[in-house]
């Protein structure tokens, strides 16, 4: 199964400020701040059609409470990828591509099923505002958007990887992620410069 890439579409804002809305409405207690990162952002590059949300909350106590509110307004909540990213709460919006109900919840006992049962249009990643994954996230889309060299370094690799032929489409980030550690901690370098602030923790 090859990953699809698109040119970039404009309609990629209105989308993000869609989810953004039901988002902030969602999570209206906690104040959340919503950013539009991920290829669809950068404003010129191919990208998989689909938002990539990052999502700030005040505290690490409030990242289970968000988990029913986005529940409500519609997002599947893939709580398996939890033991991997404690720091992050993920959620996506999914569309249908079989006539079966889409699930609510995937835990560590459920197969993914992208690209077969369902795909996803937005991927949402709710964490701890200001901690260090919260800074790398805004870093890098900053980065690329301010080095278009490097921009289109990334979109020549992902169009690179797109021509192969994976068994399972989430193996399309992995061929990814020596160029975004190389790029990111660059990225988050220049970031820290740039705005004087003090990462505290990798870690957490």
């Amino acid at each position: 199964m090859k990953v699809a890439l698109v040119p970039y579409q404009y309609r990629w804002q209105d989308d993000f400020a869609r989810h953004r809305q039901a988002i902030e409405k969602a999570l209206s207690d906690f104040v959340p701040d919503v950013e539009h990162i991920g290829s669809t952002s950068l404003g010129d590059i191919a990208a998989k059609p689909i938002i990539d949300i990052l999502v700030g909350l005040q505290d690490e106590q409030s990242l289970d409470a968000a988990v029913i509110p986005l529940l409500d307004a519609g997002y599947t909540y893939i709580e398996k990828f939890n033991a991997g990213m404690p720091y992050r709460r993920f959620f996506v919006a999914l569309v249908a591509l079989k006539d079966i109900p889409l699930p609510r919840i995937l835990g560590d006992k459920d197969e993914l099923a992208f690209g077969r049962e369902y795909d996803s249009v937005a991927n949402i990643h709710v964490m701890t505002r200001g901690s260090y994954h919260w800074i790398r996230h805004l870093a890098f889309r900053d980065y690329l958007r301010t080095h278009p060299e490097v921009r289109k370094s990334y979109e020549a690799l992902k169009l690179k990887i797109a021509e192969i032929d994976f068994a399972d489409p989430l193996e399309y980030n992995s061929h990814k992620e020596d160029f975004i550690a190389e790029q990111q901690e660059k990225a988050v370098a220049w970031f820290v410069r740039v705005h004087g602030i003090e990462i505290q923790d990798r870690l957490a």
